[in-house]
């Protein structure tokens, strides 16, 4: 995933409280997108929805966007074509809502696995681990995100977009947060930081999606995490109580 994130759409600065100012933002996050993420309907139509996104999800990854058909994603689901387009009028409205589902999920699972994290950069490991690891766990996900949707002009579509974004932001705001906190020195482009993290765990993903290669995704994410966290070097202690120190100034000014 390369980021698409406008600098202007980006409000992730840490304030006066970070520590604080994080939970508030990623909890943000996680609501966010569990109501745009979530089922529209009640019972028997939530069902139905969830059975045709899971059927376009496996017709998108085995055939593509571009190839897939309303009748293939119906004859999947096992149901008639008109029942299909009861709950959604395209192929394209479809491909917009699965990265959303998906993506909530995501956004769920690392805000219960990072509760116990103290520092930005337990918090940054954990969220590009976790990354590769729910891409692993969501194959068909990953084949249709990564490669279908993210390299097409679905990816324009407001939601989206903002939903990646999000992504993004998160990655952003931590970088932002280690630097508030005197983990690592202020570097000259949070975005460029951003998006070599994102960009090389992403291209491991992309990799792996097209080739099964590395056979072992996982330690072969690890090893790419630390060698690129290496980019933001652990400051001295005394460096980081002057760190803390000039941030307070900056507030009070």
């Amino acid at each position: 995933m390369s980021s698409i994130l406008e600098r202007a759409d980006a409000p992730a600065h840490p304030g006066g409280r970070p520590d604080e100012d994080w939970n508030t933002f990623l909890a943000n996050v996680v609501s966010r997108w569990s109501e745009e993420g979530g089922e529209r309907k009640q019972d028997r139509s939530k069902r139905r929805e969830r059975e045709i996104l899971r059927a376009a999800l496996r017709v998108f990854a085995r055939d593509g966007i571009s190839r897939a058909r309303i009748g293939d994603i119906a004859a999947e689901a096992g149901m008639p074509v008109s029942s299909i387009y009861e709950y959604f009028p395209s192929k394209e409205d479809l491909a917009y809502v699965l990265p959303i589902t998906h993506l909530a999920r995501f956004y769920r699972e690392y805000g219960e696995a990072v509760a116990d994290k103290t520092t930005a950069r337990e918090r940054l490991r954990l969220y590009l681990w976790l990354a590769a690891d729910f891409a692993r766990r969501n194959p068909e996900w990953a084949r249709t995100l990564y490669l279908e949707i993210w390299p097409s002009v679905l990816v324009s579509e407001s939601m989206v977009r903002h939903s990646i974004n999000d992504y993004v932001r998160i990655i952003i705001f931590l970088i932002r947060l280690g630097e508030t906190n005197g983990e690592w020195s202020a570097g000259p482009d949070p975005y460029e930081t951003a998006a070599i993290l994102n960009g090389s765990v992403n291209q491991v993903i992309i990799t792996w999606l097209l080739y099964r290669k590395p056979r072992d995704l996982m330690k072969a994410v690890v090893s790419i995490i630390e060698r690129t966290m290496t980019l933001l070097r652990p400051v001295a202690a005394e460096e980081s109580k002057r760190a803390r120190r000039r941030d307070r100034v900056t507030r009070q000014d």
